[in-house]
């Protein structure tokens, strides 16, 4: 019954789990760690770089996806906030205005928890970079590449838990802006079946008038309808004449 709940609760309201275990503490490279060959320490090395790269550019991705996020609310918001004008001047109040008011209600509280995880995401955090006091070391060939993979393994190690932490609220902005998406979805369809009902009596008077219209403007002679085939046969069989000529010239 718990596990059915909690699958319930995890459906409309996504939660961020802490981890059952404590991180375990970083540990970072040694000379005595790198037992790479001279002759592979300089591809090591450019190995290592890579790696550190990589969770620069996952850094970046992750904070411009939490923009794109922002700015997509934020369109959102004002189309809410305009039909939210309109709702509020109804002065007849039934089950589909109710049910309207508790999808905006939801799609606040979901727009709110994406904006709130994606400016966690966009959160100043420790980061470590290497500047060019870190290459101005003593060493020399593989005593110098050494002391370089260890600093940069050491940044890279350093700078993946903040950068985990930034996936977490990144996957959490998500999980709440798909929920709020598909508020949006309900929200519509709601909104379009509230108004064809109310505007039904509407659409059919119109649609009667359309087919009074339609049925005034047919002949009612049967000499007229012969005479309107007859005309069209003749315009459609001088055009195909006139097609053969031109490919015989």
């Amino acid at each position: 019954m718990k596990e059915i709940f909690k699958n319930i609760r995890e459906f409309f309201w996504p939660l961020l789990e802490e981890p059952k275990k404590p991180e375990p503490t970083l540990q970072f490279l040694t000379e005595e760690d790198i037992k790479v060959d001279s002759d592979h320490l300089k591809e090591t090395l450019n190995y290592t770089i890579k790696c550190f790269e990589d969770e620069n550019e996952r850094s970046k991705i992750i904070e411009g996806k939490s923009s794109l996020f922002i700015g997509t609310i934020s369109v959102v918001t004002t189309v809410i906030i305009g039909i939210t004008s309109v709702l509020i001047n109804v002065t007849q109040i039934d089950g589909t205005i109710i049910l309207l008011v508790f999808l905006l209600f939801a799609l606040t509280l979901y727009m709110a928890r994406t904006v709130w995880f994606s400016i966690k995401a966009l959160e100043r955090k420790s980061y470590h970079v290497m500047s060019d006091s870190d290459f101005i070391i003593e060493g020399k060939d593989d005593a110098y590449y050494k002391k370089l993979i260890i600093k940069y393994s050491t940044r890279t190690r350093k700078n993946s838990r903040s950068i985990n932490k930034k996936v977490d609220a990144m996957t959490m902005a998500q999980e709440y802006f798909k929920r709020a998406i598909s508020t949006v979805v309900l929200y519509m369809c709601t909104l379009f079946l509230y108004f064809i009902i109310k505007s039904a009596d509407h659409l059919l008077g119109s649609l009667q008038v359309v087919c009074q219209q339609v049925k005034m403007a047919m002949p009612h002679d049967m000499n007229i309808i012969i005479l309107y085939v007859i005309s069209i046969s003749s315009l459609v069989l001088s055009g195909v004449r006139l097609r053969r000529e031109r490919k015989e010239v």
